[in-house]
């Protein structure tokens, strides 16, 4: 049957930041020896931490940029000649302590060729394909407030279109497709919830 894919189905899917981060978690494509299956996801580890599936071989990651799920998905379809390759000809190896994934000759080749196609450099992929990932700072220029028209009585609902005007405008700045900012809608709620708190005083 040869490798099957599953498909990222949302433009930011890969984008993950956690609380307290600096930055997003990398991104990565995954091919799984075992069920024979192509993936895309994030890290969801903060540090160096991997799952021994990952360890020991079982399941092969690629870094990559976030890239929205068109781009990604586009990405993985080019692979999947190679990873049946790599899939064809491995075998399960015990190294006197664990149980291990070991290429074969063939194997190794299109590995090493799969990871020429692929890159952790953003500036090898369309612009459009890559999620672009602001700060607050350069996402927002301190006059929200008028420029959108925020007051005490604005409503959550209106808060998360503002966001998405915004970062509309930052991916159209970057000529990316997809923008996404960590803690924008946060930092317009407390923008409106700053004017009802001078409205109640």
């Amino acid at each position: 049957m040869g490798v099957t894919i599953s498909y990222c189905s949302s433009s930011t899917e890969l984008f993950r930041q956690y609380d307290g981060q600096h930055e997003a978690q990398p991104a990565y494509i995954e091919l799984d020896l075992e069920s024979e299956t192509l993936l895309a996801s994030y890290d969801a580890e903060v540090g160096n931490a991997v799952p021994f599936s990952v360890y020991h071989g079982f399941e092969r990651r690629y870094t990559i940029p976030v890239l929205t799920d068109e781009g990604v998905n586009q990405l993985m379809e080019q692979l999947v000649p190679l990873a049946n390759r790599v899939v064809a000809d491995w075998e399960r190896h015990w190294d006197g302590n664990n149980f291990v994934a070991r290429l074969g000759e063939d194997a190794i080749a299109a590995e090493q060729e799969l990871k020429e196609l692929i890159s952790a450099d953003a500036t090898d992929y369309p612009a459009d394909s890559v999620v672009a990932a602001w700060d607050i700072d350069g996402a927002t220029n301190g006059h929200e407030v008028e420029e959108f028209g925020i007051t005490a009585q604005t409503t959550d609902a209106r808060i998360d279109e503002i966001e998405k005007e915004i970062l509309a405008g930052l991916a159209e700045c970057g000529e990316a497709s997809v923008a996404v900012c960590d803690g924008l809608n946060s930092h317009l709620r407390t923008l409106r919830d700053e004017l009802r708190e001078d409205q109640d005083d």
